[in-house]
């Protein structure tokens, strides 16, 4: 697989579970994101921190990219996931539901603060989550907060949630307008930015037309939770727009 293809997609597994963790590194190298947050349910959120710490560890050499998104800065979990995957130096970091640029400085003093401490030779790089109708309206702040960030990525099911709860007449029409004003952000400051995942996964066709009018919005790649899921977008965000 070429490094263009390798860097098209992001195979999300569940943090706690380590024989899944065992078996996205069976597949060829891709972005594997070991996932803290909506994954790992409450009650596994301890286990799953070791449970991907040691992942870290043992898959050091790996080929693949091992990104972590940990939880939001608005939950209680953030700062001990921090203190348990940085030391192990994952190449990068999912911020999800990150709202304004305060919350990106807030997760960056801590991160520079944990490194200063360690005496660490790194700097962690960011994808940041773009999942609220705050993030949008913020989103030129929040890519000024920091110059780590590597991606901006959408979460379309927390923003689709978000428009609910906002009582807005037409959350998918809501969800569509927020992906094409993030894709041509992202694409006129010439950053990353990667599409929400497509959660039926049996549906590859459906999944192709969203990932057609998904590149044309400017995403340059995309989240998926199946294998079936990785050749389409090989597919789609490999070819450029005519």
């Amino acid at each position: 697989m070429s490094l263009a293809a390798e860097q098209l997609v992001y195979f999300y597994v569940p943090g706690y579970k380590p024989n899944y963790i065992e078996y996205a590194m069976t597949f060829y190298p891709m972005n594997i994101i070991l996932c803290l947050e909506d994954g790992t349910p409450e009650d596994k959120k301890l286990e799953a921190r070791y449970v991907v710490k040691n992942a870290l560890q043992e898959f050091t050499d790996s080929e693949h990219t091992l990104i972590v998104r940990i939880n939001s800065v608005h939950t209680p979990h953030w700062e001990q996931d921090l203190e348990e995957v940085v030391p192990q130096r994952p190449d990068r970091i999912r911020l999800p539901m990150v709202k304004t640029a305060d919350d990106l400085r807030q997760i960056e003093r801590k991160v520079q603060e944990m490194l200063r401490d360690l005496g660490l030779d790194y700097t962690p790089s960011y994808e940041v989550m773009i999942e609220c109708c705050e993030a949008i309206a913020n989103i030129g702040d929040i890519h000024q907060a920091s110059d780590h960030i590597y991606a901006f990525t959408f979460g379309g099911t927390d923003y689709f949630n978000d428009c609910v709860a906002k009582g807005l007449l037409d959350p998918a029409r809501e969800v569509l307008s927020a992906k094409q004003k993030l894709g041509a952000y992202c694409r006129s400051m010439e950053l990353q930015c990667f599409d929400t995942t497509y959660m039926a996964f049996r549906d590859l066709e459906g999944f192709r037309e969203d990932c057609l009018l998904s590149r044309e919005y400017g995403f340059t790649g995309r989240s998926v939770i199946h294998p079936d899921q990785v050749a389409v977008v090989q597919e789609i965000y490999g070819t450029s727009l005519a």
